[in-house]
């Protein structure tokens, strides 16, 4: 097992470093095209549309017949849109880029996350999850600062730093391909089961049904326009948007490879109510800033939002409702947050646009303090663990 956790979080890593080291070149080629905000969040839309639709049958699917298809098969979605963003002289192949992108993560994340919970040990999951979180997002800290290196300092067309990232893409599927080997399934729960379950769910999820689709309306609406917003609003240079987004991965890095034992030790609320009051140090420096500096402060607390979420959440799930149904479940959870967030990045799109491009973020602190208090006095930590669920071959 301990061999299968560290080929996916590898394979994690080399996703976080292909999609941060191009991530530098999305703001300026958005300015290039001369497309508007607001179409940037119609197609972040579309793409939370495509991942809202997916999520449930592919979590589903992926607990019936396993995860490693649907590592591939989103790993693919995102090689297409490195290509769109490498062909992209107009809008509809920038917007392919954007909508592929977002969707990979619907499909590949969930996967990932529902392998590395299979091979964890129960004890261990808020540990292996951050441990995950680290070793990627350490790989994301220092991709943008060489994509936006090279795209600043060294003059390196937007076409091939694309290209690269595609080739790492690529070079990840052939591991997963040839390397991952997971136990085939010996059992599955019933699709009769499944849809029951979802039609009518367990009483315990309600309370976190209601906290991530408040989560993910709120920061939708300015999720998708940061990196604009300190590119075109701070006047920001490329290698300065990389530094920034460098600091927000390497929070993620170094509290991953710190405080998983604090997970499960403390629980999981204490993170999660943490992380979104976080959007306090994530938009005031950007509200009250004037130079690109101002970003790196404001970068700190984006990665403490991300990073104080995501380990907490998976190991929430996997306590309450069982790895054999981690896909299910997160699939469940995302079609409930898909649909509560779809029109929010149009939102901030059209804030942006006309009323004023701090509008979306001031909305998003508001509500997401007033979330945290939500999750502080409504979501239960696990009396003890749940057991193994009945399951029909």
């Amino acid at each position: 097992m301990k061999g299968e956790i560290f080929l996916l979080i590898g394979v994690d890593a080399l996703f976080g470093f292909a999609i941060g080291f191009s991530s530098p070149s999305v703001a300026p080629l958005v300015v290039a095209l001369g497309v508007s905000i607001t179409f940037v969040g119609q197609a972040q839309t579309i793409g939370g549309l495509g991942a809202t639709v997916l999520r449930l049958p592919a979590g589903v699917l992926m607990d019936r017949v396993g995860r490693k298809p649907f590592i591939l098969l989103g790993g693919l979605l995102t090689l297409v849109g490195f290509f769109s963003y490498s062909f992209a002289t107009f809008w509809i192949l920038l917007g392919s880029g954007i909508v592929l992108v977002s969707v990979d993560y619907a499909v590949r994340g969930m996967a990932c996350y529902a392998s590395l919970g299979d091979a964890a040990k129960s004890q261990r999951l808020g540990r292996v999850f951050s441990i995950d979180l680290g070793v990627t997002e350490a790989a994301a800290t220092l991709a943008p600062l060489l994509g936006g290196y090279a795209a600043t300092a060294l003059a390196v067309p937007s076409k091939l730093i694309f290209s690269t990232s595609a080739s790492l893409v690529a070079a990840a599927l052939i591991v997963v391909l040839l390397a991952y080997k997971p136990e085939p399934k010996q059992a599955h729960v019933t699709t009769t089961e499944t849809w029951r379950s979802f039609l009518r769910p367990d009483r315990r999820i309600l309370p976190l049904l209601v906290v991530v689709a408040l989560d993910a309306f709120a920061w939708r609406v300015s999720f998708p326009f940061w990196t604009l917003y300190i590119f075109k609003q701070m006047k920001a240079t490329q290698e300065q948007l990389g530094i920034a987004l460098a600091i927000a991965a390497s929070i993620p890095a170094l509290t991953g490879l710190t405080l998983g034992s604090k997970l499960d030790k403390l629980g999981r609320r204490p993170f999660m109510a943490a992380s979104e009051w976080c959007a306090l140090g994530a938009f005031v420096p950007l509200l009250i800033g004037w130079r690109p500096e101002f970003a790196y402060i404001s970068a700190i607390f984006w990665g403490l939002v991300y990073s104080l979420w995501m380990p907490a959440l998976n190991a929430y799930i996997v306590e309450h409702f069982g790895s054999e149904r981690f896909g299910q479940t997160a699939g469940t959870l995302a079609l409930v947050s898909g649909a509560a967030s779809v029109a929010s990045p149009a939102l901030g799109g059209w804030m942006w646009d006309t009323i004023s491009p701090s509008a979306p973020f001031i909305l998003t602190m508001v509500l997401a303090v007033a979330i945290g208090f939500v999750i502080w006095f409504r979501l239960k930590e696990p009396k003890e663990m749940p057991p193994r669920l009945a399951i029909t071959a």
